[in-house]
């Protein structure tokens, strides 16, 4: 595969044609291959299958999750668990590699993001910020936008280097704003948010939501924020979009904020800023002991997740498995919360090792897409957080509200509503970025609005969307996702564990190693839902470390997280060096697991994606896996080959042909060899075309105890455009044929166990 991956390497307008050695070798590869062996194929020759018109929401693929409740699902019926075997290749669109400009950057190549489809045209942004429009029906260019990221991008602003590395929360797209037009909006790691006019690729606007720690009241002076670009959510309803910042992973991490800005002014006005942590020592604002307990008396609901140790082996946890910050004394709410973050009382070891700044922070979490809230949640956007900044540190003696949390704001004004802690003093990295849902459960007899939640500590949630009271928590079994004896939730009353200033405080020390497990990544992916059968698609990691306690220092005080991890023996250096991962389906109305899948010899990394009665799956390794959504059984392994750390998209053409898009790619993420990748288009082979090139359709979306109705009229995306001969010439698109053919083809060498 050699030539194959000098083939990735080459740039995108330039790429040269190899035709000697380099086509000479893929003629005989693909020549050499055998006919696809796919695991429960039956003997059958493909049956032509009559499309059918379909309906706007299974046309289109037009959030990042899918749609605007997260639930990374299609109702499309036209591929399922019985025509899955006649997926093949439609088109394969090569991906430009990293520009010059940026080499010096980290990340940068392939794309991160899953593509949106709307309307027939497939929109993505690869992780160097190149936008793309491409017909879907055979992978045109419609139009590409390179924004303007350079490596001093964000120069002299307190952020960290930027780093070219894209998630679901930095993508959109409106259709009522700008006049109605359709609109595909980016969140850049220059702190930039460009809303693009979907149909022609020009600005509609861009505007900067972070102009550097200055702006943020409260905040040390010395303060720093990482380079990753800001989580967003666009309400084109009401006209705001929502900011934040994500952190670093030091003590000198910036103040938590969110912002919401007017998008329907040009240029857009800042509305308010909104805190999630107290003011740092040195900032604008003196610091406040009281400033965490006053937020939670302003709070509808304030809880904090302590399973304790009947619940240490999985299963449904119970909604008394919380300490309700709202029923305690005002007595126990002051000891519990009083100078949580330690601003205000630093001890002299904590002032030696900070000279008196901030003891820590948390910041915006990331990885999908925020939510606004409907029916009895209307006017609500829901948030998530980052882990505690350090994780360990002798300076923090408290719960350390609000990291690893999820939060609802009042988006117009933004005034907290409520607030769910999940780990409290959260010392393991156990974010609670990634995946959040909403949905609608019979909770004690009633239509019940609920958020669905999943963090890196390995728990799933059901919270009330209105209240932010927990209905259920469920864990995977220890069967399933081993725990270390110091891995489990600590309990927010107990002073001595609030005191701890690392996660096993009898081990502290460089030659005293742990071994943690889950370490960080429990649920590191987006989970789907499916309204069908109820289900919610979770995808848990074990990932043994070897953890040391590294002190914070005058000398280390912004570069050090409190610990350093390392592969136990016999494991490489990599994210992907994970034992096993495990793909199981946990009902919603119980909590209850209903199956499960072991993925042998690799982790997970990007989200799951469910349509047709099936659960997409994308491999490192480079394999589709399809399971059954009731049972999970293996409907098809689909070696496609290249590293796959992306959901799938599932959407159609614009005469309504359904197609499954699968990024091909490793970017920043280690699991699997850095490439500049693909977008391959999978469709149902010898499947004849509805042709409609208009679709109109009603569209019922019932996700909230609301019902909205729209008539929406899907225009065809034009066939025109760019094609791959004029942008390649006649012999590369040769090259890119037979590069595509064996591509999916090679069934015949051996594949990585699973």
């Amino acid at each position: 595969m050699s030539n194959f991956n000098n083939r990735r390497r080459m740039t995108f307008l330039s790429r040269k044609v190899r035709i000697s050695a380099f086509l000479v070798s893929f003629l005989f590869l693909v020549s050499s291959v055998s006919a696809p062996m796919v695991m429960g194929a039956s003997n059958s020759k493909p049956v032509a299958l009559a499309a059918t018109p379909l309906s706007q929401l299974e046309a289109n693929w037009a959030a990042g999750n899918g749609n605007q409740y997260n639930w990374n699902y299609n109702p499309q019926n036209q591929i399922n668990s019985s025509s899955a075997q006649n997926l093949g290749l439609s088109w394969l669109f090569p991906l430009p590699t990293h520009p010059t400009a940026l080499l010096s950057v980290s990340g940068g190549l392939g794309v991160d993001t899953s593509p949106l489809i709307v309307n027939g045209t497939i929109y993505f942004i690869t992780q160097f910020a190149q936008v793309f429009a491409l017909n879907a029906a055979n992978g045109n260019v419609i139009w590409t936008n390179v924004l303007p990221i350079l490596p001093n991008s964000t120069a002299g602003k307190g952020i960290g280097n930027i780093s070219l590395h894209l998630h679901d929360d930095n993508e959109a797209f409106t259709t009522k704003l700008f006049g109605n037009t359709p609109t595909f909006w980016v969140s850049a790691p220059d702190q930039k948010v460009y809303a693009i006019n979907a149909l022609s690729g020009k600005y509609e606007l861009n505007f900067s939501v972070f102009d550097g720690i200055k702006t943020i009241v409260g905040n040390n002076p010395g303060a720093l924020y990482g380079g990753l670009a800001t989580p967003i959510l666009v309400d084109q309803n009401k006209g705001i979009l929502l900011s934040s910042i994500v952190s670093g992973s030091s003590a000198a991490t910036g103040r938590c904020f969110y912002r919401g800005w007017n998008i329907l002014v040009t240029p857009p006005s800042l509305m308010w800023t909104s805190f999630c942590t107290p003011p740092q020592p040195g900032g604008s604002l003196p610091v406040d002991p009281s400033w965490t307990v006053n937020m939670v008396n302003g709070l509808k609901g304030a809880q904090i997740f302590y399973p304790g140790p009947a619940y240490n082996n999985g299963g449904p946890i119970p909604s008394s498995a919380v300490v309700d910050l709202k029923k305690l004394s005002p007595a126990q709410l002051n000891s519990t919360l009083y100078d949580d973050w330690g601003q205000n009382s630093q001890s002299a070891a904590c002032k030696a090792a900070t000279g008196g700044a901030s003891t820590g922070s948390t910041t915006a979490g990331w990885g999908s897409p925020w939510l606004v809230g409907s029916g009895p949640s209307t006017g609500l956007a829901f948030v998530n957080t980052n882990n505690r900044d350090p994780y360990n540190s002798i300076c923090v003696t408290g719960p350390s509200l609000w990291a690893a949390s999820i939060l609802a704001i009042n988006e117009t004004n933004g005034n907290w509503v409520w607030g769910f802690q999940t780990s409290t003093h959260e010392m393991w990295d156990y974010d609670c970025s990634w995946w959040q849902a909403l949905g609608n459960e019979t909770v004690n007899g009633a239509n019940t609005q609920v958020v669905w939640k999943t963090c890196k500590s390995g728990y799933l949630f059901e919270l009330n969307a209105a209240t932010g009271a927990m209905i259920w928590a469920w864990t995977p079994p220890l069967s399933i996702l081993s725990r270390c004896i110091y891995c489990y939730e600590l309990d927010p009353l107990n002073k001595t564990q609030m005191s701890y200033p690392y996660f096993a405080p009898d081990r502290l020390g460089p030659s005293q190693v742990t071994l943690c497990t889950p370490c960080s990544f429990a649920f590191e992916s987006e989970s789907a839902y499916n309204p069908t059968l109820n289900y919610i698609y979770t995808v848990s990691d074990n990932n043994p470390r070897n953890t040391v306690y590294i002190a914070m220092n005058s000398t280390n005080y912004k570069t050090t997280p409190g610990w350093n991890q390392t592969p136990p023996p016999g494991q490489t250096a990599t994210e992907g060096s994970f034992n096993n991962a495990t793909v199981e389906a946990v009902n919603a109305a119980t909590g209850q697991m209903v199956w499960s899948h072991l993925i042998l010899t690799q982790g997970y990394r990007g989200g799951v994606s469910t349509s047709g009665n099936i659960v997409f799956l994308t491999l490192s390794s480079g394999d589709l896996l399809m399971l059954n959504a009731k049972d999970g059984t293996v409907v098809r392994d689909y070696f496609i080959g290249g590293p796959l750390n992306v959901l799938p998209s599932i959407g159609a053409t614009s005469a309504g042909q359904v197609e499954v898009i699968v990024p091909i790619t490793a970017g920043s993420v280690s699991w699997g060899t850095g490439v500049p990748g693909d977008i391959v288009a999978l469709t149902l082979q010898n499947v004849a075309s509805s042709g409609p090139s208009v679709i109109t359709s009603t569209s019922t979306i019932s996700a909230s105890a609301q019902t909205s109705t729209a008539t929406t009229t899907v225009t065809a995306a034009s066939s025109s455009g760019v094609s791959m001969t004029t942008l390649y010439g006649i012999a590369a698109v040769a090259v890119i044929f037979i590069i595509a053919t064996g591509y999916l083809a090679m069934r015949s060498r051996p594949k990585p166990a699973m």
